[in-house]
């Protein structure tokens, strides 16, 4: 049973990580389209958490790979950001082990 729960737990943990590098990605091609700073679209964690009607803190967590959002919160984050689910669905599906790995190591060592 540990084993399973252990398994069950890095699966998890990698759905985050999954989910936030597919996020940052979005956010990148955000910044690149946005060019008028009062432009409505979501490009800092800030103006995400605004435009979905949430918190910051919970737009940072998920960014960060420390919580996993319900679907309803995921779809008001990509869409706060001007993109569609089909655009976060291409990135999370072509990611590779390499950069969930990479985000690993990056994450422990700002720990």
């Amino acid at each position: 049973m540990k084993l399973i729960a252990y398994v069950e737990s890095g699966l998890q943990e990698n759905i985050k990580i999954r989910i936030a590098i597919s996020l940052k990605i979005l956010l990148q091609k955000s910044k690149l389209l946005t060019k008028d700073e009062k432009d409505l679209v979501g490009n800092s964690y800030n103006t995400i958490a605004l435009n979905a009607g949430i918190r910051k803190a919970t737009v940072t967590d998920i960014f960060n790979a420390k919580s996993s959002p319900n679907a309803t919160t995921l779809f008001l984050i990509i869409e706060a950001m001007g993109h569609k689910l089909n655009d976060f669905s291409k990135i999370y599906d072509s990611l590779r082990d390499r950069e969930i790995q990479d985000f690993k190591k990056k994450k422990t060592s700002q720990s």
